[in-house]
């Protein structure tokens, strides 16, 4: 089993498997049987997605065969399901896409708007700080420094 390199979960599938199929060799499984049977050596039992890849993992060591799938579903009435989560009848109505289209439509806008406004805001603040310090725009380029006195020299 080791050198197969299998899972815990198909490990202990295994070894569950072979005494119930030494009585018959095909053997209709209850995965619930042996999530409860596996509880027993675990915190929590597997659950259906380990289990369903241990039984691929042994079916591809040709370990076990399986001859058809079954599958048990329980399906609910759309009523019954609509009553149950209590589903407004506007979701399956085209008046709601164009409501939540429109809706859509006007956080943009909005975005859009509040976003002008602020650069809006930003530029006039800029043009007040300016006109209020003027000093600011007179930044002396890196060439300026050759034309100034030298201060040290005492000339």
């Amino acid at each position: 089993m080791l050198e197969t390199k299998l899972t815990n979960c198909a490990i202990l599938l295994y070894q569950w498997l072979l005494p119930r199929v030494a009585a018959n060799p095909k053997l209709t499984v209850d995965l619930q049987d042996f999530q409860a049977w596996s509880a027993e050596f675990r915190e929590k039992p597997y659950n259906y997605t380990e289990i369903l890849e241990a039984i691929q993992k042994l079916k591809e060591l040709q370990l076990i065969q399986l001859s058809k799938t079954e599958v048990t579903l329980e399906v609910k009435n759309l009523q019954d399901l609509s009553e149950q989560m209590q589903l407004p009848t506007q979701m399956l109505s085209v008046e709601s896409d164009r409501q939540e289209r429109l809706g859509k439509i006007v956080t943009l806008a909005k975005i859009i708007s509040g976003s002008l406004a602020l650069s809006v805001a930003t530029l006039l603040v800029g043009l007040t700080l300016l006109q209020s310090h003027p000093e600011i725009l007179n930044t002396p380029h890196p060439w300026s420094v050759l034309g100034e006195k030298n201060i040290g020299s005492g000339k």
